[in-house]
């Protein structure tokens, strides 16, 4: 209770500095009603926000910048540079990845001491064989000399319990990661402050 009180608190003072107005306005008591999380704040259009008595389309731009900020200070932030475990590599893509609302599938290059060399998108939908291919994975570590990569993807549900697909996927990656010489070494699974490492799971 005394977190969401500060959480809202802590938004009002923001959203008063955006948009020029009192923490205790009715703008802002609207805005914090109709999003009542993180979550539903940066999944917020901005015709969503223009819903909001008193907030116009130069309003609504502000808070989405505002929160782009936000998200991308957070996000250098709590990056890591060399991987130690499936944790640094939660933390360095959780931020962007956590909120999305389609499945994306992301590969990280690693060099051969675990420094994260870069990422990529591959895939993006609902994720199954057809869509996660080796051939998508692998060129980005190929063309760029990763030693090693580790296996990004979100559930927009929240839940990071990896499905059978997950699971099949992994296995499939690993045998054409070991034909490449590109270890893989993990598969880590996004839900909203969570995540799930398919190696600690046994499956790598």
């Amino acid at each position: 209770m005394n977190d969401r009180f500060e959480y809202k608190s802590t938004l009002a003072t923001i959203f008063a500095q955006v948009l020029s107005e009192k923490p205790d306005s009715l703008t802002i008591n609207t805005l914090l009603t109709r999003f009542p999380t993180l979550h539903d704040l940066l999944d917020a259009t901005e015709e969503e926000l223009q819903s909001v008595h008193g907030i116009g389309t130069v309003k609504a731009q502000q808070i989405i910048s505002a929160l782009d900020l936000a998200r991308c200070i957070s996000t250098k932030m709590s990056r890591p540079s060399i991987v130690r475990s499936a944790r640094d590599i939660f933390e360095h893509l959780k931020i962007e990845m956590q909120y999305l609302p389609k499945e994306y599938f992301v590969v990280v290059g690693l060099s051969s001491k675990m420094r994260i060399l870069f990422k990529e998108v591959t895939a993006i939908g609902s994720l199954d064989a057809a869509i996660v291919h080796p051939r998508e994975v692998f060129r980005p570590m190929l063309k760029r000399n990763a030693d090693a990569v580790a296996l990004v993807h979100n559930h927009p549900s929240g839940d990071s319990t990896p499905s059978r697909e997950d699971i099949e996927i992994t296995r499939r990656l690993k045998q054409a990661g070991e034909i490449l010489g590109i270890r893989v070494v993990d598969h880590i699974v996004v839900g909203f402050e969570t995540y799930c490492s398919l190696a600690e799971q046994g499956y790598l």
